[in-house]
């Protein structure tokens, strides 16, 4: 039905409206719907279980983020709770595979009686995939210390925060199942016991993925950026990070090495012993690239003939220039960023791609930080660390081509003047194997 709002202010006028007045009114009808007994009781164990966003998760990723990109899913609690606490947002959540997931959790009041209430009962969770193992912890932090307390579900108190923890060693990556949560009163001898039993929240949860990474993985990989970027940018003159050395296909394969926790595969160096630990074959990044997915560790890729994908604004570069380097090519977008979005689509993580510019000139690894996926981000990092093409994943493609900016005009001034239709570039979607 179509509503006339062209006369609303008159009509508020007219009765008497008043926002703080229809609010009250509003609660004054929970008030007497709680006295008919209509909304719950105040013998009722009425509590919300919901993730705890003040502590940090280890080992899983938690995601509340409702947009097109990552639907929320939204659970209805029933009349018996506060209007407030009616509708519950269902979390998304990765865990590792390999490793246990911890979840920090809190349990809040749904119902607010007038009154004295019964604020205590039990929960009871619930797997769909009773492979799933799990285990609760009495903490109000996140320690994760050895031989921490059990949480005791038949004696839950609103107010308490505790930690769920998933073991899922014996589930397959990527698979999904959901955990719910249902709680009751506890015969604890004060006053009544309620009968009711329902529902009080809901998470669901999916094993991590071989092309996505927890954060766990990153800060190896963090680790590994930081220590070999001051190394480089010392400059020294001997030695593995000697300034004369084309470094940058050493550190993103020292980079993945360390993502992936993998020193047999992968280039490592020892700083301490200043010694090679492993050698790899690392003539050029495509052909590492290459090799690197014979031994299962990509996901997927492609190969861009370089004058597909961008198209020079410069013919005639004679030399290096500030205002040339990154503006020397224009981008075809759509195709890069389609690519990279159906790679992150509905996958809760970190994302890391080996990328390689005009005929492997240039290596350097892409992170794609899809935490947060209604505001995921991008940064570009090599043997210097992060370089200038960093922020919102909707422009990386502008990062993208100032990155090849700089590739093609130094390949090109140092190649011959080689052109862009007899180049490629390419990215290399990381996996587990």
């Amino acid at each position: 039905m179509r509503r006339n709002f062209k006369n609303i202010k008159k009509y508020k006028i007219m009765f008497n409206y008043n926002p703080t007045i229809n609010t009250l009114r509003q609660q004054s009808i929970e008030k007497a719907k709680r006295l008919r007994g209509i909304i719950g009781s105040k013998y009722d164990f009425l509590p919300v279980v919901k993730t705890n966003g003040d502590e940090k998760a280890k080992n899983s990723i938690v995601s509340l983020n409702d947009c097109q990109a990552s639907k929320l899913e939204y659970l209805s609690l029933g009349n018996d709770y506060d209007e407030q606490s009616r509708k519950y947002p269902v979390a998304n959540i990765v865990i590792a595979k390999n490793s246990i997931a911890r979840i920090p959790l809190l349990v809040k009041m749904g119902y607010d009686p007038i009154g004295p209430q019964d604020g205590d009962g039990v929960l009871e969770f619930k797997s769909s995939n009773a492979s799933a193992k799990l285990n609760f912890i009495d903490s109000d932090n996140t320690d994760y210390e050895e031989g921490e307390s059990k949480y005791d579900l038949k004696d839950a108190e609103y107010g308490d925060e505790f930690v769920l923890e998933i073991d899922a060693k014996a589930l397959a990556r990527g698979t999904k199942f959901t955990i719910s949560v249902f709680a009751s009163d506890d015969d604890d001898g004060l006053g009544k016991t309620s009968k009711r039993k329902g529902i009080c929240g809901k998470f669901n949860i999916k094993v991590v993925e071989k092309d996505v990474f927890l954060k766990e993985d990153l800060n190896r990989l963090n680790d590994m950026i930081k220590l070999v970027s001051s190394k480089i940018n010392s400059k020294p003159n001997a030695g593995e990070y000697r300034h004369s050395r084309n470094y940058c296909v050493f550190a993103t394969d020292r980079y993945i090495g360390s993502l992936l926790n993998n020193a047999k595969d992968f280039y490592t160096y020892d700083d301490d012993k200043a010694a090679v630990i492993n050698l790899e074959s690392l003539q050029s990044g495509t052909y590492r690239a290459e090799n690197i997915r014979k031994k299962g560790y990509i996901h997927n890729y492609v190969i861009y003939k370089d004058n597909e994908l961008l198209k020079p604004i410069y013919a005639n570069i004679q030399k290096i220039e500030d205002d040339l380097t990154y503006d020397a090519l224009s981008i075809n977008k759509g195709l890069l960023l389609n690519f990279i979005k159906k790679g992150i689509s509905e996958k809760l993580g970190f994302h890391i791609y080996y990328t390689t510019y005009s005929d492997d000139f240039h290596v350097q690894t892409l992170i794609i930080d899809n935490t947060q996926p209604c505001n995921p981000t991008y940064r570009i990092v090599d043997q210097h660390g992060e370089s200038t093409s960093h922020g919102k994943l909707s422009d990386i493609e502008e990062g993208f081509k100032n990155q090849s900016s700089w590739t093609y005009v130094n390949f090109y001034l140092n190649h011959n003047k080689q052109s862009l239709t007899k180049t490629i570039s390419s990215l290399w979607k990381i996996q587990r194997n």
